[in-house]
């Protein structure tokens, strides 16, 4: 059985082989590489047929970012996942670090692993590197209760993309089989795929990101992070707020975070609504609410 999957959800040919050349170019040798396809064309199948003794294809019955990444769960046979999304890069050492990093601090009960990761453009240039919890010599663990609360404090995912982590298998499941990570409503997720599984993952472990920057996310016009091209873009915005509020009821954020929270979420919005002017209700009531509170 491979000690990891690597589990690439494909739709978008231009990137595609310069991702599956990293995925394959992996130090760490006891993986699996797996893409599911959801692009129209054979365009994804013809490059996965110039590397067939490395990956396992097959095209996704239902196609669709979220159930792609749900089947390829279901498909994977390694202990550990590595989602690899279809325009993103890894370096090298990636898994192998990443892997190491949850080894060395299972004890503690980590869950995930993550690191820094380069953002680059669509000609392969580096934009500037992301790295919110200032990582730097060595492993940092972040518990789970307490990245929950800083997610509901400053709306932004502090881990980053699908592409950045390594995790259990066994933690995208529940006790009955189902995919847990996200739950699609009629095939919609209405929320940010990646942050809904950081927030349930935290909920039962901690996390550790590795100081080394090992992947590179690429920013382009046809990204799902452009609001331009992106139709459910606006639910990547208000999803903020329902971690807000879950927080808040739950106890991981504090009665006295909410003002700076509240003050941090309508900033947010205010940002986007010339984007999205259905955002302005919105803004006066969280304004409202804001009143509210006993000045601290």
């Amino acid at each position: 059985m491979p000690r990891v999957s690597i589990c690439i959800p494909a739709y978008k040919p231009e990137f595609f082989e310069t991702t599956l050349k990293s995925a394959i170019a992996q130090s760490y040798p006891d993986t699996e590489i797996i893409v599911s396809d959801d692009c129209p064309t054979d365009a994804i199948e013809k490059i996965c047929d110039r590397y067939s003794g490395f990956v396992s294809y097959s095209r996704n019955p239902d196609p669709g970012e979220s159930t792609n990444v749900i089947r390829l769960a279901g498909l994977a046979n390694g202990e550990f996942i590595k989602f690899l999304f279809d325009d993103d890069v890894l370096t090298p050492f990636c898994v192998q670090f990443l892997l190491e990093a949850l080894e060395q601090t299972a004890s503690k009960g980590t869950k995930l692993a993550f690191s820094p990761r380069y953002s680059i453009d669509e000609n392969n240039r580096v934009m500037g590197l992301i790295n919110h919890f200032q990582i730097a010599n060595e492993n940092k663990l972040i518990e789970g209760n307490h990245f929950i609360r800083l997610t509901a404090i400053n709306h932004a995912n502090l881990i980053g993309e699908y592409s950045t982590t390594l995790l259990y298998r066994e933690d995208c499941f529940d006790d009955d089989g189902v995919f847990r990570l996200f739950r699609p409503i009629d095939g919609v997720f209405r929320g940010l795929l990646d942050l809904s599984g950081w927030i349930d993952i935290a909920k039962r472990g901690a996390f550790v990101g590795c100081p080394h920057p090992l992947s590179y996310f690429r920013q382009h016009g046809g990204s799902q992070s452009n609001h331009q091209t992106n139709p459910i873009f606006i639910y990547a915005i208000t999803f903020y707020e329902n971690i807000m509020e879950m927080a808040f009821a739950e106890g991981y954020l504090l009665p006295q975070d909410l003002g700076q929270s509240l003050k941090r979420l309508i900033s947010t919005y205010e940002y986007w609504r010339n984007a999205f002017p259905e955002l302005n209700p919105r803004i006066d009531t969280l304004q409202k609410r804001l009143a509210l509170l006993p000045a601290m």
